[in-house]
């Protein structure tokens, strides 16, 4: 007999070899029920961290962005949303951890409707009526990754990285409903409205200004060029401060509604993805070097002031409630400093 025909051949002539069969069938069963016993112990172990992750899961730990509300923070984490009592800004306590398919950017929050950005999953519509039980009421499909949300009235804009930036009516929050789109040259990270405008930050294109009408209509009205890759945006009065990506934070004069102009630019250590306005000081989450702050006169500029030290972890967004600075620290988590006297910030929790 040839080779090839031995290794073809599976007659079994012997006895002793029917003996062999049945052990090897034995084992085989065994170690697949063994393996379905593990897998069904696996599958348990997860959904029993979906339901009930602990604080140090690095599912809730990697925090992005934190939406405020009243006593309430809404962190946008790997997990999904996380939802913490900040009562005591020194001690915040859990409430619950909605699970959704992706990591979530980006929240907004307006009244009992938590509005959360999932990346390429779209946004997440979560009723947030009882913080402990909070419920998915609907979701929104985009075309590109939903980076950031903002609201007005019942218009909802999302930036939605390539895509661009999308307008969706929620006054139905069941059944949300796209009314508009534009797409720019640049990757669009944020949108926020500041009087009756939304403006766009749309990475190398800068920051587009859009008009929205009462239907959800959206008509472009300028752009205005940044010294790098605009990523966030905040405002104080007539001025609008961007984070600039490498280029640290840009400041703009939107006084001319017809003709926005960059009035200076000031480098950070790292890359600048999140800004927030208080009382005379710029904030900017840092990456890497923490957040550094600004005083801001007007016709002066920024002056820098310091660093917030973030003990090794990556800011990425921040957020400016009831004299308190929110950092979203990444896998650090949320920080939280008082900033009652925004030149001397203090570290409450971490």
């Amino acid at each position: 007999m040839t080779r090839e025909a031995k290794a073809y051949n599976i007659g079994w002539p012997k006895k002793e070899n029917f003996v062999t069969v049945f052990v090897m069938k034995t084992w085989i069963r065994y170690h697949i029920v063994g393996l379905c016993m593990l897998g069904a112990l696996a599958g348990v172990a997860l959904e029993a961290r979906a339901e009930d992750p602990t604080p140090t899961d690095p599912l809730r730990s990697r925090t992005f962005h934190v939406a405020t509300q009243d006593d309430v923070a809404y962190l946008s984490v790997s997990a999904g949303l996380r939802i913490v009592d900040i009562s005591d800004p020194a001690s915040p306590a859990d409430l619950s951890t909605v699970i959704l398919p992706q990591s979530a950017s980006y929240a907004a929050v307006d009244g009992d409707v938590v509005y959360v950005a999932q990346g390429p999953a779209g946004v997440y519509l979560v009723d947030v009526s009882d913080k402990t039980k909070p419920d998915v009421i609907s979701h929104v499909e985009t075309g590109g990754s939903a980076m950031c949300v903002a609201l007005q009235d019942d218009v909802l804009a999302i930036a939605d990285g390539s895509i661009g930036v999308t307008l969706v009516d929620v006054s139905n929050s069941a059944a949300p409903q796209t009314t508009w789109s534009f797409r720019p040259d640049g990757y669009v990270r944020g949108v926020k409205f500041y009087e009756n405008r939304l403006y766009v930050c749309a990475g190398s294109s800068g920051v587009i200004v859009v008009e929205v009408d009462g239907d959800g209509k959206g008509n472009v009205l300028l752009d205005v060029k940044t010294a790098g890759d605009a990523r966030d945006i905040d405002f104080y009065r007539k001025t609008a401060f961007v984070a600039d990506g490498r280029f640290g934070v840009s400041v703009l004069d939107i006084g001319d509604d017809d003709s926005p102009s960059l009035t200076s630019s000031y480098r950070t250590e790292d890359l600048a993805h999140g800004v927030a306005f208080h009382k005379g000081y710029v904030f900017v989450a840092d990456g890497l070097r923490g957040v550094s702050f600004y005083g801001f006169e007007r016709g002066k500029g920024l002056t820098h002031q310091g660093r917030l030290d973030t003990l090794d972890g990556y800011a990425d967004k921040v957020t400016v409630h009831d004299r308190k600075l929110y950092v979203a620290n990444d896998f650090k988590g949320m920080y939280v400093f008082d900033i009652h006297t925004p030149k001397s910030p203090q570290l409450l929790t971490q």
